[in-house]
């Protein structure tokens, strides 16, 4: 008889349906009945190692857990008996003894808490108070729900050192609970595990083979094994004290044609501060787990306009030096003008562009390059260009200098910039709405999850005030949504579903070194440990 596509059963009296080959816990959660847990997450299978989500089954003898438990047709089950509680009160009370629980335990806690609401920033974490996962720890949480509020022996503190030797991850193996989270998460993600249970007994901690390290061991820093962490041993480096996100936005990462869907974590000041993979259960490349919040907020990105007086470059307002462009670029109209940009701008940009080229400048020199699988964009000119805007360093070197006016609308200083005679700040994916078109001529979205910083203002905004300080008509768009009804995009949905990880994400070597003409190791610092080049070491064991 084939198998019910769903079942029956009772949860703390309330009848729910399980479906098919759910667990009493994955069945629990989805109606919004709390069991406690630890070493279970949804994107791993189950493990029954950390024995919080023990429940009591009528007809069945002692506590099974619910993580591994399936759901059976009139299963009674009792999730929050006093018996319950107790015992799960007592094995986290032993889980205890070897984390930081000093501030859990404080009688003092709450006025502490009430004027120091932050984690203080330590070189190692002796209790909430210098945690960085103040605000996220699971241990925490469960602790305050099971009212624990002391320890059944004296804790003992492991007083091991922050490892802090490879890119992008601290881990501080004090926090560690031995959940097995982030061992499981990268066998089930990549096929074999860079890290592991290392050693036996009460010396059972979580490293690489041979004393390795993690680059030595093959580690693709998707960061998976950072989400899935319960209290803060796995953190990732740039964003580890910024603690938890005011606002995540949902939106699209555009380094590459993989266009992976993000959530962004921005903090009170608008600043992108986090970003993982909406989709948890398939891993994204360390660019677009690590890289973007260094790249966004890097301390030396254009935040102004500016206009060359002389040899130097001189802050100017918008409406200033968007009038000194204007007035410029009109003597060069026709074949001597050319603007040139990377499909890394959104659709809306690019209209934008080739509008004011053919509708403004009466040019046919509208020049969109679509980057290698790298990410380098860069191409030589039309002879007889002798003006041109630039959303990057995107043109031939050799032809800065032949330029007699150069525009570049970009987010870091470069060559080009050197050479331009009017700058511009430009805000770019994490910070625009708009849409983008992925490797397999899919529309993707893009929300903004950050404030561009100071005047920097989208690509489109820019030319669009341009043409109309040029005089032309038709280029008043209010938001990018305008551009969009007026080129009938199709409605954009984010790339959450999919059969594989994107190939930087298996291999960190084919990932792309270049965003709008730059290198992205200048601007993220623990791309400079991961060359290229270097090989992924073979799988050890299958």
């Amino acid at each position: 008889m084939e198998k019910s596509v769903s079942v029956s059963l009772a949860i703390d009296g309330k009848t729910v349906t399980a479906r098919r080959d759910e667990t009493v816990l994955q069945c629990a959660l989805r109606h919004d009945i709390f069991i406690p847990h630890l070493c279970t997450h949804p994107n791993l299978p189950p493990f029954g190692a950390c024995r919080m989500c023990l429940v009591q089954i009528e007809g069945v003898r002692g506590f099974p857990t619910a993580c591994t438990t399936p759901a059976s047709e009139g299963m009674l089950v009792q999730t929050s008996t006093p018996a319950l509680q107790d015992l799960r009160r007592r094995i986290l009370e032993l889980i205890l003894l070897e984390h930081p629980s000093a501030c859990l335990l404080c009688a003092r806690r709450e006025p502490c808490e009430q004027y120091r609401p932050r984690a203080e920033k330590a070189g190692r974490t002796t209790g909430c108070h210098t945690c960085n996962s103040k605000d996220t720890c699971e241990v925490r949480i469960l602790s305050d729900q099971l009212h624990v509020v002391a320890l059944p022996v004296p804790p003992t503190y492991r007083d091991l050192a922050v490892e802090r030797a490879d890119p992008f991850i601290d881990r501080d193996l004090n926090l560690c609970i031995l959940c097995g989270r982030c061992v499981r998460i990268c066998k089930a993600q990549h096929g074999w595990a860079t890290i592991d249970f290392v050693g036996r007994g009460s010396r059972t901690h979580i490293g690489q083979a041979f004393g390795r390290s993690l680059r030595e061991a093959g580690c693709r820093f998707c960061g998976s094994c950072v989400d899935v962490c319960p209290t803060g041993s796995l953190a990732d480096r740039y964003a580890k004290w910024q603690g938890k996100p005011h606002s995540v936005t949902e939106t699209t990462c555009a380094f590459c044609e993989a266009a992976c869907a993000l959530s962004l974590g921005a903090d009170r000041q608008g600043r992108v501060v986090t970003a993982q993979g909406v989709n948890g259960a398939v891993p994204v490349c360390v660019l677009g787990r690590f890289g973007i919040p260094e790249f966004w907020n890097g301390a030396t990105r254009l935040r102004v306009p500016q206009v060359r007086v002389g040899s130097a470059l001189r802050e100017a307002p918008w409406e200033e030096a968007l009038r000194s462009a204007g007035e410029r670029l009109s003597a060069y109209a026709g074949n001597a003008f050319a603007l040139v940009c990377d499909t890394t701008n959104t659709l809306e940009d690019r209209y934008v562009f080739r509008r004011f080229v053919h509708d403004v400048m009466h040019s046919p020199h509208y020049i969109e390059i679509t980057p290698d699988t790298r990410g380098v964009s860069r191409t030589a000119l039309p002879l007889g260009v002798k003006a041109a805007i630039a959303t990057g360093d995107l043109i031939e070197s050799r032809q800065l200098n032949e330029l007699e006016l150069l525009i570049v609308q970009d987010l870091y200083p470069t060559a080009a910039c050197e050479r331009a005679s009017i700058v511009f700040p430009a805000a770019t994916f994490a910070e625009v709405d708009g849409t983008v078109v992925d490797g397999a001529g899919q529309i993707r979205p893009l929300k903004s999850a950050a404030a561009p910083p100071g005047r920097a203002r989208p690509d489109w905004w820019i030319v669009s005030q341009l043409a109309q300080a040029m005089g032309a008509g038709g280029f008043a768009y209010e938001s990018a949504g305008a551009i969009r009804d007026e080129i009938g995009t199709v409605n954009a949905s984010l790339r959450i579903d999919r059969d594989e990880a994107p190939a930087p994400a298996r291999d960190p070597r084919l990932r792309p070194t270049h965003f709008r003409g730059h290198r992205l190791d200048e601007r993220i610092r623990g791309l400079r440990e991961l060359a290229c080049e270097e090989a992924v070491p073979a799988a050890v064991g299958g």
